[in-house]
C-alpha cells in the first residue's frame, strides 16, 4: 500500500485548479469555435490577464479580487513594520 506522499500528485488533485479549469472551459473554451491553437492561446492569455486574475472574486481570497486582497495585505504589513 502506498502512502499519500508516495503517490504522484497532479494538478487535478487540487480543488483550486479544478475550479480554475472548470471556469476556463465554461467561460472561454466552450463559448465558440476556434480557428487554431494560436487563437486559443492568445484568447486564453487575454481571459486570464484581463478578467480571471484581476476582476474575478476568488473564494480562496475571501471573495475579494486579487487586487483588493493585495491592498489589504499591504495595509497589514505596513502596520506591522
Amino acid at each position: 500500500m502506498l502512502r499519500p506522499a508516495e503517490l504522484a500528485a497532479t494538478c487535478f488533485d487540487n480543488a483550486v485548479a479544478e475550479s480554475f479549469f472548470a471556469s476556463y472551459k465554461k467561460e472561454l473554451i466552450h463559448t465558440r469555435p476556434w480557428n487554431d491553437v494560436t487563437e486559443v492561446r492568445q484568447q486564453t492569455f487575454v481571459w486570464i490577464e484581463s478578467y480571471y486574475n484581476r476582476r474575478r472574486r476568488h473564494s480562496t481570497l475571501g471573495y475579494l479580487t486579487p487586487t483588493e486582497y493585495e491592498l489589504g495585505f499591504r495595509k497589514i504589513t505596513d502596520l506591522a513594520a
